[in-house]
């Protein structure tokens, strides 16, 4: 690589190389009626376009963008000076202008070139394309009744401070200035990359969770898999063998007990939840290891490859049942321990942060030498 390379990080959304801007000869209608349809709502439809496009910041050159948000802080910082005078020529001026962009291209749709039905389907692609970035993060919120009522209480309790803040630290001018600058750049690049750095920080999600109720991830690892044969010497490790059986010289039985903790964090204000620190073990591991696994309802026995041995499991327990030893037979199952995961303790207390309790399966491995070997 050479000094003058430059890389860029991919900040960028994802979604907007879905935008495709060049015909395809692969997309034809050959129904006449359904194409006379498109042709007449195409100048309608290249509208909603042009407005998506503005609103989703996909246009080639954001200058309308910026336009609007000058605009847009000239009538809310000075709005006592121009509400006579000024804001009745500003709204004209918007209004001609929005005017001249519908006229003109219902007039060259109509009376000009044609458009074909390659351009009309790649209108109606970028405008689902569009509208899916400009609802992405209302499917993504997983909003239930529980986050809704987190909502509520945290709205009560910040109440005082928002008081506060409007009236001794910000007034309600610049409160709705940055609220509108908020709205109008969310989806800009610059702010999408200011959000997504944001979001790396731990204390960032831990401030959103606290303020919402969502279950938000705070671990920055991919979700996990299950273990397979690369991690074959971690996995038998944390394997309890109950009972071994040699039902022929070929064929070997064994009965395997599988143990995965499922552990929890204690939050103020929220109580015990999944949400666990990226520094310490996740939700679901194994017990000597500590390597993370999956939930339990998509675990699955380990993989081995082997070219002398086949290995076939089978579930002897139909479902997973709560290990009573592990913490005397109390709490549901449930073991405290303080913030380092220390000190376990059968009862809980206010110095104990975190909880473990242990998960238990049987399963049966048969491990069968096989007749033919697989030399390379």
């Amino acid at each position: 690589m050479s000094e003058t390379d430059i890389i860029y990080a991919p900040f960028q959304p994802s979604d907007t190389r879905l935008l495709t801007g060049s015909n395809n000869n692969q997309l034809l209608v050959d129904n006449p009626i359904l194409s006379s349809i498109l042709a007449k709502i195409f100048p309608y439809l290249l509208i909603a376009d042009n407005a998506l496009e503005i609103i989703t910041w996909t246009n080639e050159d954001p200058y309308t963008n910026f336009l609007f948000i000058i605009i847009y802080s000239i009538v809310i910082m000075y709005w006592n000076s121009i509400s006579l005078v000024i804001l009745p020529i500003i709204m004209a001026l918007v209004f001609s202008y929005m005017i001249w962009i519908v006229n003109s291209t219902i007039f060259d749709i109509k009376y000009n070139e044609k458009p074909t039905i390659d351009e009309i389907l790649h209108t109606l692609h970028n405008i689902t394309v569009r509208f899916e970035m400009l609802l992405k993060p209302i499917k993504k919120s997983d909003f239930k009744a529980h986050n809704f009522i987190q909502m509520f209480v945290m709205t009560v309790l910040l109440t005082p401070v928002h008081l506060l803040l409007i009236n001794y630290a910000l007034s309600p001018k610049k409160f709705l200035w940055l609220t509108g600058l908020f709205v109008l750049s969310y989806h800009s690049p610059w702010s999408y990359s200011l959000r997504r750095l944001l979001w790396r920080s731990v204390y960032v999600r831990i401030l959103v969770f606290y303020l919402t109720g969502l279950d938000i991830k705070l671990n920055m690892e991919s979700k996990s898999k299950p273990i397979n044969s690369k991690s074959m010497e971690h996995a038998l490790s944390d394997l309890k063998v109950l009972n071994k059986s040699v039902e022929s010289p070929t064929r070997l039985k064994q009965t395997i007990l599988f143990e995965v903790l499922e552990n929890e964090r204690r939050w103020i204000g929220i109580g015990w939840s999944k949400l666990l620190l990226p520094s310490e073990r996740s939700n679901y591991c194994f017990p000597h290891t500590l390597i993370q696994t999956v939930e339990l309802s998509q675990f699955s026995p380990p993989v081995f490859n082997d070219d002398l041995y086949s290995y076939s499991w089978e579930w002897l327990d139909q479902k997973w049942s709560i290990d009573k030893e592990f913490s005397k037979n109390k709490n549901n199952g449930w073991k405290f321990f303080d913030n380092s995961w220390e000190n376990g303790d059968f009862i809980d207390g206010f110095s104990k942060f975190t909880r473990s309790r242990m998960w238990t399966r049987r399963a049966v491995l048969c491990i069968d030498k096989r007749t033919k070997v697989n030399d390379k």
